[in-house]
Formats: C-alpha cells, structure tokens, sequence
C-alpha cells in the first residue's frame, strides 16, 4: 500500500512539471486594476465613494465619537460602564488630550476623506469622461471637502489645507481666514454645480451643500450669511417638518423630507454601521429584537434636563425614564438618579449584534429653521419672523407658541438656545451650539469642571504632531 502511494505522488508531481511549458500569467477581470483605476468612470467613482465613505463616519468609533465629543463635554449626558469609560471621563472632566482616541478618530476619518476628494478631482481633466459626470462628481468632491474642512474647522480650528494629492504630506496649519474662504468657496461651488434631489441617500444634494454652510455661517456667527442660506434652503421648496417627531428617526422612514444631509448606515456592514445604541442601554434592558447586543456602557441624561420639557412635549416620548429588568423582573428607576436613557435611535430590528443600520442625521429641516430664527435675533433682536419660525418646531412638539412681547434679545437668545436642547438632544448639536453662544465655558464651570478657554478646541493629536513638524498645538495643549 506505502509503494502504491509513493507511486501516486511521483506521477502527480510529473504531470505537475510538464503540465506548464510557460510561467503562467493571471488573466485580471476587474476593470478598476491600477492602470485603470483613474481613467474610467467606474474607477473614479470607486475613489468618490471611499472619499463618501469617510465623510460619513465609518464604523463603531468613528460613528459615535462625534456624539461623544459634543455631548459628554457638555453636561448633555454623562456615561459609565466598560472600557470606553476612561474616554467619557476625560470629555466630562475636560481632561482630555491629544491622545484621545476620540479626537484621533475625527481627525483622521475627515483628513482621510479630502486625500480621497483630491485625488478624484486630481482625475477628472479626462476626454473620456462624459461633460455630465465630470460635472456632478467635481461638484461633489467640493461638497465633501466643504463638509470635512467644515467639521475639522468645528473640532480643531485652523488646520492645514490640502487642495491637490501631490501637494507637501507636511503643511503646516493654514491662516484662519484661509480656512474658512476654503470652505465657503468649496461649498458655494457645489451648490452652484449639485442637483435639487441627491442621487442617493447619503450623497450630495443643493440643499445638503446650502445647509452645511448655513450652519458653517452660524457656527462662525456670521448672522446675516446664516439668515440668508437658511431663508434659501427653506424656499427650495424640498424640505419640511414631518407631523410626527419620531418618524423622523424612525428606520422605515429614512430619507424623509426633514433629512437634508444625512450620515447612510448598514448594519451588515462593519465598516458601514453605527452601534451608538449599544452604548446606551445596559445589557439588563430589554430589546426589542433577539439580534440586538449592548457593551457594558450606558448613556444616560440627566433628571435636570428630563424634567425640563413641557407636560405635552411630544419629544420628551424618546426618552426611557424606567424600564423592567430583563434579569430581576423590577422596574429599574432611571429618573431620580440621572439615569435616563436618550432613545431617538431604535433598536435595529435588522442589526448584527451591536452592528445597527439606522441613518444618522447630520443637517435636519428644524436646525434650519431654528438656526434662522437665531441669526435674524441676532441681527436685530426679536421680530415676528424669528418667532413663527420658532414656533413652527414647538407647534409640532405639541407645545405652546412663543409670543413677541415676552422677549428682549437676551432673553429670546436663551429661549432658542433651550430650544434647540430640546429639540436636538443626542443629536451631537450641543457643544457648537453652546461654543456659539459663549456658555459652554461657563456652563462647565458652574458644574464643577476645570475648563478653560482653550477646551473651546480640541488638541491636534499627538500623532500627528509627531509626524508632521511642521504642524503647531492649539494654544493650551
């Protein structure tokens, strides 16, 4: 039996030898291989869509440290519980660093997004393209570079400016006023160039352009420019308040007419999906879904906060003041321990584990609306317009209206600012809001934290700055 088999070896290995009289080549199917990639359609578009697919914020981390960051820093709501811990309690305390994995995700997932820009727009100058699709794709890589300087201007201020993929790995941070003429001039490219309706849900839109820099105008109170756009995006035509505030995050309403840009999830996807929700609810609560997993981490907001809305405020049902615990059968009291859970986020019924694919909004109709209302206060105090237009979110909140007599400037400016809390909560709003109105300093203060103006920025991070000599520290760090 040995000899038989030792036979059947030889043979095998004889056939192998002369099977072959020249080394064999692979014949390549795919049409995006490197000599391709830039010079078709197909491959540009692939290069478009990893750009989108940073912009969007892919992936557990990179999906809620924006929340984090502008909620946990903010007294919006606190958290505790597994590893990620240590990381709420730095964004709390305001002891944070350029070492946080929070503030290294959101640098590096915008940052990774613009390379992505650059090179399709580095790619375009290509008689092969169609006039149509150098058209739109142009205009969306100056949305997404628009959106990604826009973000990183919020996070860090100024930083360094790459407008092409061959420029120096190692500018140094640009001008303020660089920046910021950057992303206005990015974005008013795209609108001119971006059609009414996005080709797809998480794709750029006219509108999606006009609301992000509404709220780059507002968040750098630039009131009249903010009062403009959003009185623009408004007579689109396109956008509205739904009837029903829940189904605007409701998962079998996504892509309604209050989303104007919104962040597309997948729960099949590990780097498509978010998993928000399984930091919020502890591993005793009961989901909905058998599919459905928490951390060990819980998110909660305070009795303060909870039991500032109105007895009819229709926003505070996404709240969860007390649920029966799946292991003791009790009730488990959330409010009266500042421990109520934020629920605009449903469980998925189509998550895998803490994989969820509900849509993350990142420009809703009501910001719009609310942000004019601001930035007209601003200009020249209270007026009847800021007021219904005010008054058009609380009517849908089921709440009572505003009236113009009851307000000075100051006044009516803490009335949006409390809107806006209500209306917008774990939304990731808070903390560009409160920048904005000169309160997130103070506000920290008055709860006992060491903040200083500086935390108004977060640092570079420490990696970065370790690769790029060129690169300075916020003043502070």
């Amino acid at each position: 039996m040995k000899s038989y088999i030792n036979k059947s070896i030889m043979i095998l290995v004889f056939i192998g030898v002369i099977a072959c009289e020249k080394r064999l080549d692979e014949e390549v199917f795919s049409e995006l291989a490197p000599a391709t990639l830039f010079t078709s359609e197909k491959g540009i578009t692939s290069v478009l869509n990893a750009s989108y697919a940073y912009a969007h914020r892919p992936g557990f981390q990179d999906s809620w440290a924006a929340y984090h960051l502008a909620s946990m820093t903010t007294g919006e709501v606190w958290g505790q519980g597994g590893s990620i811990e240590n990381l709420w309690i730095s964004e709390i305390d305001f002891t944070w660093d350029g070492n946080h994995d929070h503030i290294i995700a959101q640098w590096t997932i915008y940052f990774n997004s613009i390379r992505d820009a650059n090179i399709v727009l580095d790619n375009l100058d290509n008689e092969a393209f169609s006039e149509e699709f150098k058209q739109l794709t142009e205009a969306e890589a100056h949305f997404l570079r628009g959106w990604d300087y826009s973000e990183l201007y919020n996070l860090f201020g100024p930083v360094p400016l790459y407008k092409s993929s061959s420029d120096d790995p190692l500018l140094p941070r640009a001008t303020t006023e660089e920046v910021q003429q950057f992303i206005e001039q990015e974005l008013l490219t795209a609108i001119a160039n971006l059609p009414i309706q996005a080709p797809a849900i998480g794709r750029a839109s006219k509108g999606a352009a006009m609301a992000v820099l509404c709220k780059y105008y507002l968040n750098t109170r630039q009131w009249e420019n903010a009062a403009n756009m959003a009185e623009d995006i408004v007579d689109l035509g396109v956008y509205e308040l739904l009837p029903d505030y829940g189904q605007v995050f409701s998962i079998t309403n996504e892509g309604n007419n209050e989303l104007i840009w919104v962040l597309p999830k997948d729960g099949t996807s590990p780097t498509a999906s978010q998993a928000i929700d399984a930091l919020v609810f502890p591993p005793d609560y009961p989901r909905p879904f058998p599919n459905n997993t928490v951390f060990a981490a819980r998110t909660y907001l305070y009795d303060d906060f909870v039991n500032s809305f109105g007895e009819n405020d229709q926003r505070k049902n996404y709240i969860i003041t007390e649920y029966v615990s799946t292991n003791t059968g009790e009730v488990v009291p959330g409010l009266g321990n500042d421990q109520s859970f934020p629920y605009k986020i449903e469980f998925d019924p189509g998550a895998v584990g803490a994989a969820a694919g509900n849509d993350i909004p990142a420009i809703r109709y009501a910001d719009i609306l609310l942000s004019r209302a601001e930035a007209l206060n601003e200009i020249s105090g209270p007026t009847q317009e800021a007021i219904d237009l005010i008054n058009e979110v609380r009517n849908r909140a089921g709440i009572d209206d505003l009236t113009l007599g009851g307000y000075t400037q100051e006044t009516l400016k803490e009335a949006i600012l409390q809107e806006r809390a209500w209306e917008l909560f774990f939304e990731g709003k808070r903390r560009e809001d409160m920048i904005r109105q000169n309160v997130f300093i103070s506000d920290a203060i008055s709860r006992g934290k060491n903040a200083q103006d500086h935390h108004k920025l977060f640092p570079i991070p420490q990696v970065e700055l370790d690769a790029n000599p060129s690169l300075e520290q916020n003043t502070g760090y």
